[in-house]
């Protein structure tokens, strides 16, 4: 990845605080609209909770008020190598989400059905249907259902290409700033950060776990839980998952990446807050993980463990995004706190770019609002 990052302008028509993948995606579409644009990150970019994903592209796991947005993100990711020019390892194998016992296959049947009517093509399977197609699930699976648009990206490719493809777009990157003050100007914004001043016209708030503190210093409420996910990958094998495979309980991702490795995740607490910074493993959790992860597949249990990490998503009260323009500011904006916003990434950089450039958005994103919180906060000191 590279490292010669710019230096601090003193203006940009839009600064946007946060290099991970929101705030990449942003400048992306911004930048090729031929915006000037200055990202501002506190550390490296891609440093933080975007590096250290798991990269699922699942449209099973998602909630239905997300399920447009995660649609048109797919097809953004998989664009993403033929407008860029390079790859982010994006892939659509298909996914199969498992449950491993009968509540949770009941679970699993209401939660296609739903999903469905939202047009998510999902394909039941029984505990036979589901053995057939996949012969490597465990004993433990009492059925799935198969969605054949799930897949992932690689983050090891990803950010590096999207911190390419925004530079060579005309995008400035500025790291190591962090943001100690936003004043409101006249025609604008001033950002105090580490690294100098800058002056802007539009302002993008993209950033992370941080969010919430840039939002108070605009008078704006942006509640956001700082989760420490773990993740581990194992040591290269031969072709096993032909498919993503996810946990309608919500304890499990895997997916084999074309070097043979294999991911797990599944969102399993690691130790740590993003206000210490701490982002450590669980061992308890952890074993929990492996275990999930080995009665669902059991060949994994052959495999070392060469590596395990933890990073930060943060996520709205609801698990929504706040995307959108916030309230009182004509001229600033926020996308962050979705669950699942790696995957959500390209399609809020489209909407918000959409939103400065015309004004309004080509998707309904009024459930989005990131005045939601304020406003729920104001109704509660006036009654």
């Amino acid at each position: 990845m590279a490292t010669d990052w710019d230096t601090m302008p003193t203006n940009t028509e839009i600064a946007i605080i946060g290099g991970g993948v929101a705030g990449l995606c942003a400048a992306w579409f911004l930048a090729r609209a031929e915006h000037q644009v200055t990202i501002v990150e506190r550390a490296e970019p891609w440093g933080e909770a975007s590096g250290a994903n798991a990269g699922t592209l699942s449209l099973q796991v998602k909630i239905r008020p997300v399920l447009a947005l995660a649609h048109r993100a797919l097809l953004l990711w998989e664009e993403f190598e033929a407008t860029m020019g390079t790859s982010v390892g994006f892939a659509r194998p298909g996914g199969l989400r498992v449950a491993t016992s009968d509540a949770l296959a009941d679970a699993l049947r209401r939660s296609a059905d739903r999903q469905r009517e939202e047009g998510c093509d999902t394909q039941w399977l029984d505990r036979d249907a589901a053995h057939e197609l996949a012969p490597w699930l465990g004993p433990s699976v009492q059925a799935a259902t198969l969605c054949h648009d799930d897949g992932f990206s690689s983050p090891l490719l990803a950010g590096p290409a999207l911190i390419d493809a925004v530079r060579r777009a005309g995008a400035k990157l500025v790291s190591n700033a962090a943001v100690d003050a936003v004043e409101r100007q006249a025609d604008g914004f001033r950002l105090v950060t580490t690294d100098g001043a800058i002056a802007c016209k539009i302002l993008v708030i993209a950033a992370g776990p941080g969010t919430t503190r840039i939002g108070q210093m605009l008078g704006v409420n942006l509640p956001l839980y700082a989760d420490v996910d773990m993740l581990s990958v194992t040591e290269p094998a031969p072709p096993l998952l032909d498919r993503v495979v996810t946990h309608i309980g919500g304890v499990l991702s895997l997916k084999q990446h074309p070097n043979g490795t294999i991911l797990i995740g599944g969102g399993w607490q690691g130790r740590g807050g993003y206000r210490s910074g701490r982002k450590d493993i669980d061992h308890d959790r952890f074993v929990q993980n492996l275990r999930v992860a080995t009665e669902t597949v059991p060949e994994l249990r052959r495999l070392r463990i060469v590596r395990a990490w933890a990073g930060f998503e943060a996520v709205a009260p609801d698990a929504l995004p706040y995307l959108g323009r916030l309230p009182g500011d004509k001229n600033a904006y926020v996308a962050a706190g979705a669950r699942g916003g790696y995957h959500l990434a390209p399609v809020q950089g489209l909407l918000l770019s959409e939103l400065i450039r015309d004004g309004a958005a080509s998707l309904p994103i009024s459930a989005f609002d990131p005045g939601r919180y304020t406003a729920i906060v104001q109704h509660a000191r006036t009654t």
